[in-house]
């Protein structure tokens, strides 16, 4: 999937956190360990499931910033249409790319905004399944204050919420 792509699902993720008053809430479906499931139907383009955690452990030289969370979501296109999302509560540094570590297996992740994707497709296949085989992820970004962020994510139930997601989205 190109950026510019990736770019507009991150305006969909935006959505589909805040969820404003103008557009249809997201639908609730579950709890699995520490991730949760939901699932949005924008009304143009379909229906998108998405699973979400947040930090089990915040540091960084930041002062404040908004809620941090890791989506994955599935959108309502042809395959490959799995995406992983991160969304840190600030602002990245433009030009400055993410560091995802899934228990020592190492990814970089593109940045636009308040929003960091992969930057293929293969590559989130390729950290969709450490997530499921791993325990323990960490996200490192930098905001546009050069101040930095290290969140930990409990990778506990995300293999159940992520087939729970792809089956709610077939």
């Amino acid at each position: 999937m190109q950026p510019s792509a990736r770019a507009l699902f991150g305006l969909l993720g935006l959505v589909m956190v805040t969820a404003p008053a103008w557009a249809a809430s997201p639908q609730f479906l579950g709890t699995y360990r520490d991730w949760n499931l939901q699932t949005y139907d924008d009304g143009d383009s379909g229906k998108v499931c998405y699973i979400s955690s947040e930090p089990t452990k915040e540091d960084g030289d930041y002062t404040r910033r908004g809620p941090a969370a890791v989506l994955v979501a599935k959108l309502p296109m042809d395959a490959p249409n799995e995406q992983v999302s991160v969304q840190p509560g600030y602002a990245f540094k433009q030009g400055s790319s993410v560091d995802v570590d899934v228990d020592g297996r190492k990814f970089e992740l593109f940045t636009r905004g308040e929003h960091a994707w992969t930057l293929t497709s293969d590559d989130d296949k390729d950290l969709i399944e450490a997530m499921k085989r791993g325990s323990r992820m960490t996200v490192r970004g930098t905001s546009t204050k050069d101040t930095f962020s290290l969140d930990t994510y409990s990778l506990l139930g995300f293999t159940a919420a992520y087939q729970k997601m792809r089956d709610a989205c077939k």
